[in-house]
């Protein structure tokens, strides 16, 4: 071997020990490392953009979900700020109830008492009505007077219900049954409210029960048993 072909033979070695230094893992070299390189972006640069379109669908579905929760809330407060309101009223009735039908409360005639956010105010039939009649009594058409001006523009419904001995016997032939009879009571009430305690007409309705309904609401407050008339008021 000649100088020249040792002197190159040792440049060469030389140059294979550099390029294994400096890239010891990756064959081919410089080009082997370049490749390398760019496969691992293009591999690192997939993820991440899978990973922000996972986000972006992962923020929409939290917005939209946001957006939900919001509306439900606001829903919820305006429920709960009409139930408040409701509330509010019906205690403002009953109260003025209670101060309307004071001396008919006094003497066990007249109950006033709560259900279902609406006030209710119990009146005996032996108070209303003039005995042995159908024809109300000058108290009891107070008191009728007294109920409807309780409240601005009520909603008003007549409940009446009384049983077969509550038939006055000078009525008995005409209204033979306590249906017919309750009927005749809660038709009377009711024209009175609209004709002489001016309660608007659509507003008023009336129902005639047999004696005690057996699904009558229970009442907050003070009940009255017996034949009676119930008025319940949606009213402010």
């Amino acid at each position: 071997m000649g100088t020249f072909d040792l002197i190159f033979a040792v440049v060469l070695i030389a140059a294979t020990i550099w390029a294994m230094t400096w890239f010891p893992d990756i064959p081919g070299g410089t080009e082997g490392h370049h490749e390398a390189l760019t496969a691992r972006f293009t591999e690192l640069k997939s993820k991440v953009d899978v990973t922000a379109r996972s986000a972006s669908e992962s923020d929409n579905r939290a917005k939209e979900l946001g957006d939900k929760v919001r509306t439900l809330q606001s829903q919820l407060d305006e429920s709960q700020q009409r139930e408040k309101a409701g509330a509010e009223a019906s205690r403002a009735v009953s109260s003025a109830l209670e101060s309307k039908l004071q001396k008919a409360i006094a003497s066990d005639q007249a109950a006033v008492g709560s259900a279902g956010g609406q006030s209710v105010a119990s009146l005996s039939l032996g108070y209303l009505f003039t005995r042995g009649k159908l024809e109300l009594s000058p108290p009891g058409k107070l008191a009728l007077c007294s109920v409807a001006s309780a409240s601005s523009n009520p909603t008003i419904r007549v409940v009446a219900s009384a049983g077969k001995k509550d038939i006055p016997p000078a009525l008995a032939a005409k209204l033979k049954t306590p249906l017919d009879y309750s009927l005749a009571v809660a038709g009377l009430v009711t024209q009175t409210l609209i004709e002489q305690c001016k309660a608007t007409p659509a507003k008023v309705s009336a129902t005639g029960l047999p004696a005690e309904p057996s699904t009558a609401p229970k009442l907050e407050g003070k009940k009255l048993g017996g034949a009676r008339v119930e008025l319940w008021i949606n009213g402010t």
